[in-house]
């Protein structure tokens, strides 16, 4: 009986381990930075401190993003506008009804609303008619808004992102004969969010831990509910949603565990019989996130890249020459790979200096660039002092020959002088004599 149990045990342990190297396996088989198992079809997921992009999923692709586009409205309103004013709705502002606040009660132009509440309006139930207001209450029309959030896009340097209307709404209430629609990416999105986080009032906002939260509109209390099914699960602590035709359910999140924040996009998912699918799309790429670890981009010593450098074969005179010397990194240089990162990962050497004896085996600095990231990381000029004179070997060989000859014929001319001055000092000598 107990030879049973142990071969059991056996069989087990072998088991156990069989299965464990398969799942190992097959994470290393998927090693890409490629998110997997999202319903989603353009995902990332960013470290909101190193601006780090940890993985993704066609991330780079322009395509609609619906109200997550608010982040960008809302990031420009909150710098030019304090919390304290007080915000007239306009009539353009009201033509919008879908999603709205003037679905609440009947709100007239010439109504008030808080700066602050019109941000909670926002952020927390992406009003749409709010998020018009806020293009009136800065540039007095729409128009003007939306070429200033098309200009703060590009200061940026972000390449997808087209806006057409401040909301994020595939119609256009104001021009219904209008049919573009915002554009943007993954990526871009996620550079967006970044930047809207850092600003106190959004980051406040976004951050409201209450699911419901009283809003005064035009002089009466109105309850208005989060989008976010997310807030306060798996380190959420904000999030902007987002959903049209075109656009599909979109989400952006903002996580913290451990005291470590990541910023996620989820666009074109599906919004599915209880609006679970986006949020469950998130914490896959969350958890991507946060479990991804570096790996090396290059290797300690491997080359990166060829300089021609010059040099005088003599140090400071003699002839111009040229070599060119490899570029080599002096420690293991790690990133996260991804496919945007393994597009655009690349290491560069700048200096103006490239005078070959100086550089010869020492260390340089280089600049290792990601999207959104910039690191100075060391190397070192792969050429040494003796493979310049090896280089050079004939002609120093000359130049010694020669160098040579002048000492041996100066010695021999210097004596030669001596022992004539020595003879006529003597013949002096002698006749005085």
């Amino acid at each position: 009986m107990k030879k049973f149990k142990s071969f059991k045990t056996i069989i087990l342990t072998i088991l156990i381990l069989a299965l464990t190297s398969v799942s190992s396996l097959a994470n290393a088989q998927d090693n890409t930075g490629q998110i997997q198992g999202i319903v989603a079809e353009s995902a990332i997921v960013m470290d909101m401190d190193t601006g780090e992009i940890i993985a993704s999923k066609n991330a780079d692709k322009q395509m609609p993003v619906a109200s997550t586009i608010k982040l960008l409205t809302s990031l420009i309103y909150a710098e030019n506008t304090s919390k304290s004013e007080q915000i007239s709705f306009t009539e353009d502002a009201l033509k919008t009804t879908q999603t709205a606040l003037n679905n609440f009660k009947k709100v007239n132009p010439g109504d008030k609303i808080s700066s602050d509440d019109l941000m909670k309006a926002v952020m927390i139930f992406s009003a749409n008619d709010a998020a018009y207001l806020m293009a009136d209450s800065v540039a007095g029309n729409t128009k003007d808004f939306v070429k200033m959030m098309n200009d703060r896009a590009k200061s940026m340097g972000l390449k997808d992102t087209h806006v057409v209307n401040p909301c994020g709404l595939e119609s256009n209430a104001l021009n219904p004969e209008n049919k573009e629609i915002n554009l943007s990416s993954a990526y871009d999105i996620a550079i967006i969010a970044r930047e809207a986080f850092k600003n106190e009032w959004i980051r406040d906002t976004i951050s409201e831990k209450n699911k419901k939260v009283t809003v005064n509109l035009a002089g009466s209390p109105v309850i208005i509910e989060t989008r976010n099914k997310m807030l306060g699960q798996h380190g959420n602590i904000g999030g902007k949603t987002g959903n049209e035709a075109k656009a599909g359910r979109c989400f952006v999140g903002f996580f913290e565990r451990d005291g470590r924040k990541l910023v996620t996009v989820a666009l074109n998912s599906v919004y599915g019989a209880n609006d679970v699918d986006v949020f469950n799309d998130t914490k896959i790429i969350a958890d991507d996130g946060y479990n991804a670890k570096k790996q090396v981009f290059k290797k300690a010593g491997e080359k990166i890249d060829t300089v021609k450098l010059e040099y005088k074969l003599f140090g400071l005179f003699g002839p111009k020459k040229t070599v060119d010397a490899p570029i080599v990194v002096s420690k293991d240089i790690m990133y996260y790979k991804n496919p945007i990162n393994d597009k655009n990962a690349k290491i560069e050497y700048n200096t103006k200096d490239k005078n070959a004896w100086k550089l010869a085996d020492k260390e340089v600095e280089l600049t290792f660039s990601l999207p959104n990231y910039k690191a100075k990381v060391p190397g070192k000029v792969d050429i040494s002092l003796f493979d310049l004179i090896k280089a050079n070997i004939v002609p120093y060989g000359i130049f010694v020959a020669v160098v040579g000859v002048v000492l041996a014929v100066s010695i021999i001319l210097y004596r030669k002088i001596s022992t004539n001055r020595m003879r006529k000092r003597k013949g002096y000598i002698f006749y005085k004599k």
